[in-house]
């Protein structure tokens, strides 16, 4: 009987384990760098003031950014790297449950990112 219980109590210990792992450190790196199991997707449009990002969810497109956020002005990116970038933290951000993915100025300026 006792061995039947430790069988019983070691199983449900393995069990819980692997449901941590997976629910909270193997979710964690799943949105970084590549895809992953993310819903949303970037894609860098070119626009009549320069560069910039949309942002869709499977087929629906969620954001529409011609314009550099965050900062006034009708100016969109200079390169099609910096609308992907941004674009980039908006994605993680929405991954992460951040609504709305608001952009700052010290996070345009921690990336490199050139605004007037």
């Amino acid at each position: 009987m006792i061995r039947r219980n430790s069988r019983i109590l070691i199983i449900g210990i393995l069990a819980f384990a692997a449901a941590i792992y997976f629910l909270f450190l193997k979710g964690q790196g799943l949105n970084q760098g590549g895809e992953g199991l993310s819903r949303f997707k970037v894609e860098t449009i070119r626009g009549e003031h320069g560069w910039g990002y949309n942002i869709r969810q499977d087929t629906t497109l969620v954001i529409e950014q011609k314009v550099i956020p965050g900062v006034p002005g009708m100016n969109g990116f200079s390169t099609e790297q910096e609308a992907a970038k941004i674009g980039g933290l908006v994605k993680h951000k929405l991954d992460r449950g951040i609504f709305p993915p608001t952009v700052s100025m010290h996070e345009l300026d921690s990336l490199g990112i050139q605004y007037q």
